[in-house]
């Protein structure tokens, strides 16, 4: 009887027409009525909706997929149906990057992304009310610069980089003061004591002129009764020299740790609330492996369960590995991509993967070891590395953690009265490893017996020098575009003219790279992009987007009907947000 046979399965084996629906990962997507009924209400989750309901500013942090638009969303929910929480406004600033443009083209680009800012909050409070359903409170008359009209003019104008006269009235009238008058005199007619502001996706990353501008504006909206709330990524995000952590603002890790001893509890409660229907044919303890797998990421569970079921593979091993293998390529491939977004970092990026792989050598080692030791009750996941005053090397580790390979803990004192930062590997990686199967062969029972003991309480202690190399250290540097004008390499990131011609050095726009990307590295199939690119007249990324009706387009391609064109449109969209994420 081969494994297959031979595991448990849920007892469960409902159809679920609704299927998509279910596994739909980003909380954008799913309706308020779904988000509140899958929602695990455990105590981690609690915790932080308590942070967020709280006087005082806050910022959500986590990587992508933790769950962050899900807490502020079932927040912004449940504030406006109860009387006795505070009045909630919540906006979503996730098209940033279409402004990204501007800092290379305008010299009010700083105006325009603070203007830009205040008016989407502004729209977000016209739709409170007709959530609210008192659209017959007048927040300002039709023909005044402030009108829902124009501030939905302006937005979409200032995000496709269209400048109009009319702007300056705009600019001109949106303040802090007026967004603060207007939120203040809102939550009075409303019969609310205070507001919080729930600002989501200020993880503006690309772009850290406008992060340091975001979080000035994030601190003047602070008021006695306005408490503004942002979520950002771990790692990478800059706040400015005029931002101070702890006295502006409180953070809220939202990142559940592995080693909580309520995880696994957690993902039993988000199947229950949410999965059940479609775990039918998954094996229990598959299921189990995929808790550890996913690394503390809601989003990332439910990818790699549905990549599972997905699997043409026969066995249950050759499925698992399967999925385990896909998606370690998948992650690598959305680290890696940060060397294209932020191509200045590119050898940073690379001598990240190299130090990562490291890393989980060792941790898997250590495991190896404890495995061929008698009455053994302990695992070792964390890592210590002495603390060095190198800002590539810290730049290094801030991508590692934003992008959710490494999880990083309190530093600690080492026996020799040094400090060392510590972190937990992404267990996804350590597994494929083999760092939790006894004896090298693939028994999910004895691997998930592994998983559950009780972590070593002392890291591996290590250094960058043993881990890189002072070789390999010596090739981390930045990766600098030359003058367009003479060639001469630049000498520091922020370098705004060439110290040989003295000319202007121009700033290279992201989110324009993204659109000259060939729709022959877009993550569909080979004949679809060659009949796209024979049969259309779509070339690029920017091609695809610049036109009124892009499925009409695609279409023209051979085999390409009106669900496939749907399909293939959504893709590159989701590779759109997520290169520029």
């Amino acid at each position: 009887m081969n494994q297959t046979t031979q595991e448990n399965f849920i007892d469960n084996t409902d159809n679920n027409d609704n299927e998509k629906f279910v596994f739909e990962e980003r909380a954008d997507f799913i309706s308020h009525e779904d988000l509140v009924k899958w929602t695990v209400e455990s105590d981690f989750f609690w915790d932080i909706q308590k942070k967020i309901l709280q006087k005082g500013a806050k910022l959500i942090v986590g990587p992508r997929g933790a769950g962050k638009t899900h807490q502020m969303k079932f927040a912004y929910e449940g504030c406006l149906h109860d009387k006795k929480k505070p009045l909630a406004i919540y906006v979503s600033f996730s098209k940033y990057y279409h402004l990204e443009p501007l800092l290379a083209k305008k010299t009010n680009a700083i105006t325009l992304f603070h203007t830009w800012v205040l008016s989407k909050i502004l729209l977000s409070t016209y739709q409170l009310l007709y959530e609210l359903e008192k659209t017959d409170i007048v927040l300002y008359e039709t023909e005044s610069a402030l009108s829902q009209t124009n501030l939905k003019d302006f937005v979409s104008q200032a995000e496709k980089g269209i400048s109009h006269d009319w702007h300056d009235d705009v600019i001109t009238s949106v303040t802090i003061d007026e967004v603060v008058n207007t939120i203040e005199n809102l939550a009075i007619k409303l019969g609310k004591k205070r507001t919080i502001l729930l600002l989501d996706d200020a993880a503006l990353t690309l772009t850290p002129e406008y992060l340091i501008e975001f979080f000035d504006i994030f601190r003047s909206l602070k008021t006695i009764n306005i408490a503004p709330k942002a979520s950002v990524y771990p790692g990478t995000t800059v706040y400015g020299p005029r931002f101070h952590i702890g006295q502006d603002a409180e953070k809220v890790e939202s990142w559940l740790k592995v080693e909580n001893e309520n995880y696994s509890q957690f993902m039993n409660d988000l199947i229950e609330k949410r999965l059940l229907s479609v775990t039918g044919k998954i094996p229990r303890r598959i299921i189990e492996l995929f808790k550890y797998a996913s690394f503390g990421i809601p989003r990332a569970f439910m990818g790699l369960l549905r990549s599972y079921m997905d699997s043409p593979s026969q066995t249950t091993r050759q499925r698992f590995h399967n999925v385990i293998n896909e998606q370690v390529e998948l992650m690598k491939g959305e680290y890696l991509s940060l060397s294209k977004k932020l191509p200045q970092y590119k050898l940073i990026v690379q001598g990240g993967v190299e130090l990562h792989e490291k890393i989980v050598t060792i941790i898997s080692a250590e495991n190896k070891k404890l495995t061929n030791q008698q009455n053994q009750s302990e695992k070792q996941l964390q890592i210590g590395i002495l603390r060095e005053h190198n800002l590539k090397l810290d730049r290094m580790m801030m991508f590692l953690i934003e992008a959710g390979l490494l999880y990083k803990l309190k530093p600690i004192k080492g026996a020799d009265r040094k400090e060392y930062d510590r972190y937990i590997p992404h267990l996804l990686f350590v597994i494929q490893s083999g760092a939790f199967s006894i004896g090298g062969e693939f028994n999910s029972r004895k691997m998930i017996q592994f998983l559950e003991r009780k972590a070593k309480k002392h890291p591996v202690m290590r250094n960058f020098r043993t881990l890189l190399g002072d070789e390999e250290i010596q090739k981390i540097r930045l990766d600098l575009p030359s003058c367009q004008h003479c060639g001469t390499e630049r000498l520091i990131e922020e370098q705004k003219f060439c110290y040989n011609c003295g000319k202007v050095l121009i700033r290279k726009s992201t989110f324009e790279s993204c659109m000259r990307i060939k729709i022959d590295d877009l993550p569909i199939t080979h004949l679809q992009k060659q009949r796209i690119r024979e049969q259309t007249d779509l070339q690029t990324i920017g091609d695809l987007l610049s036109i009124p009706e892009p499925a009409t387009e695609l279409r023209k391609a051979t085999s390409v009907g009106e669900v496939r064109a749907e399909k293939i449109y959504k893709t590159v969209m989701k590779f759109v947000e997520e290169f520029l994420a």
